[in-house]
């Protein structure tokens, strides 16, 4: 008979940790998997009470929320998606105030429920645009033009099929997690 080593115990409590792992982990471990993978930063909204989309870590949204008016409009578009995206349970595409493409991904695990949203994208184009685009938005909100634009520059650029297979691997990084924590 094969004695236990401690390698043995180190793999046996690994493994232990991975079958007992609280939702709000899986969902961080969901976020941190995307962001490695894609670059995409997100954020989990769990009430409608505390969306707040100033927690984007987006630059460029930062800048642009600096602005009352931006910050509010940001919040009524984040409550839009996430409310879709929990009446529908699918995900929501969109266009936020500011142009960029971004979307809600709805969250069910053991007992918590919520919203995934996405950090925003733009097209090809709309980075060939980044000037004009840029000049709307600084006059609209009264931001800084030279910090807004190089921000702006810093947006991931992604296609239609790009964004799709993107709000693909989030559901499958959450599917996986479902899975280890239902067993």
């Amino acid at each position: 008979m094969k004695s236990i080593t401690e390698s043995d115990l180190i793999k046996i409590r690994k493994g232990f940790e991975v079958l007992f792992m609280l939702p709000e982990e899986a969902i961080k471990k969901v976020m941190d998997a995307y962001y490695h993978i894609t670059g995409l930063r997100c954020y989990f909204v769990q009430d409608e009470t505390e969306i707040s989309s100033a927690k984007e870590k987006n630059f460029f949204c930062k800048c642009l929320k600096t602005s009352s008016s931006a910050l509010r409009q940001c919040d009524e578009c984040t409550f839009e998606n996430y409310t879709g995206a929990l009446k529908s349970n699918e995900p929501q595409k969109y266009a936020c105030h500011a142009g960029l493409v971004k979307w809600s991904v709805p969250v069910s695990l053991a007992d918590v429920k919520g919203v995934i949203v996405s950090e925003g994208v733009i097209t090809k184009q709309q980075g060939l645009e980044a000037e004009d685009w840029v000049n709307h938005l600084a006059e609209t909100y009264n931001v800084s033009r030279p910090i807004l634009l190089h921000n702006y520059t810093k947006v991931v650029v992604m296609n239609e099929d790009q964004v799709e297979e993107s709000i693909e691997l989030m559901q499958d990084l959450l599917k996986y997690y479902k899975a280890v924590i239902e067993g």
